[in-house]
């Protein structure tokens, strides 16, 4: 093994003198290309190519802009001529509480409603091929099931404040009233002064029996 690693390494040796003696490199070999010089024939070339579009306007030429269309136009807008065709609206007269996101979320809800209102309408009449006009059952929801009405107070966002509710202190909120349940004892009662009675019942036909022996 050692014998071949020397002969590789002479062999490279060998070689690399080699190259040096004959001037032989990678960088001399490259062809080195200048891109701000140009050859003279190359030049040649572009300039005969080039001749034919002499005295020639050009495509790319972009179309001069008249003088109207230079200036600023000088017409009055449509609603300074003719302001009743249009209507100044304001919101000088809205509050701070009716741009609150609590009142825009009730006003969708409520058109909402509206909407489905009217599509529930326009659904219940059904016309026949007479031409006559039925109305669909309405069915009504049971009295047992009532909603809340009553909204529970949330801080709201006023004047980049955040009003919280009013709470009092020592105040507890409306609980329900708890009414005790009265049990009816009346009959437990009576069951039992029944039992106690049948009892000397017993008691009383046991004697009987014993004096007739």
């Amino acid at each position: 093994m050692s014998s071949f690693h020397e002969r590789q390494k002479n062999l490279f040796n060998t070689l690399k003198n080699a190259e040096e003696q004959c001037g032989y490199t990678v960088k001399s070999n490259a062809d080195e290309t200048n891109f701000n010089e140009i050859d003279r024939r190359t030049y040649q070339k572009l300039k005969h190519e080039m001749k034919q579009f002499r005295r020639k306007e050009s495509i790319f030429k972009r179309q001069e802009a008249s003088l109207r269309q230079c200036l600023r136009s000088k017409t009055q807008p449509d609603y300074i001529k003719n302001p009743q065709k249009w209507v100044y609206y304001t919101l000088s007269d809205v509050t701070p509480d009716q741009m609150s996101d609590k009142t825009n979320t009730e006003t969708a809800l409520a058109f909402i409603r509206e909407m489905e209102d009217r599509e529930e309408n326009k659904n219940m009449e059904v016309t026949d091929d007479t031409g006559a006009v039925f109305k669909k059952p309405v069915f009504n929801i049971s009295k047992t099931i009532k909603l809340n009405s009553e909204e529970k107070q949330q801080p709201v966002f006023k004047s980049n404040k955040i009003i919280m509710p009013e709470y009092i202190v020592g105040v507890s909120g409306k609980k329900p009233n708890k009414k005790p349940v009265i049990k009816n004892q009346t009959n437990t009662e009576e069951k039992k002064v029944e039992l106690k009675l049948n009892h000397l019942y017993n008691d009383n036909d046991d004697d009987d029996g014993e004096d007739f022996t």
